[in-house]
């Protein structure tokens, strides 16, 4: 059988070889905290614009600041992971098999 989607629509190796974001990670931070402004799965009218009003102008404050050419890192843990990513699709043609590799990944994400 063929898989449902291509290979390159979701293989992101060639994303992670070179530095790339290999997940939608920044859409779950935006999404987590926008939640963490609203209190409760259902709130108000008022409540959503309030909290779409403060999200407004958290973001305007980001973009202020990328304008400005602020850096923002990534956390100690996030950047240990990713050059460990990175020896493993180094590493990868020299491994014994795809679970190997596979294994290495899981590891990486591992508590």
């Amino acid at each position: 059988d063929s898989p449902t989607f291509p290979l390159h629509m979701w293989n992101v190796r060639d994303r992670a070889s070179a530095g790339s974001a290999r997940t939608t990670n920044a859409l779950e931070s935006f999404h987590h905290s926008f939640n963490s402004l609203l209190s409760g799965h259902h709130p108000s009218i008022w409540t959503l614009l309030k909290t779409l009003q403060t999200q407004q102008n958290l973001s305007r404050a980001k973009m202020f600041r990328v304008t400005r050419g602020d850096v923002f890192k990534s956390s100690a843990l996030e950047r240990r992971r990713n050059d460990r990513i990175q020896n493993l699709l180094r590493n990868l043609y020299s491994r014994p098999s795809a679970d190997t590799f596979l294994t290495g990944i899981a590891f990486n994400y591992m508590s």
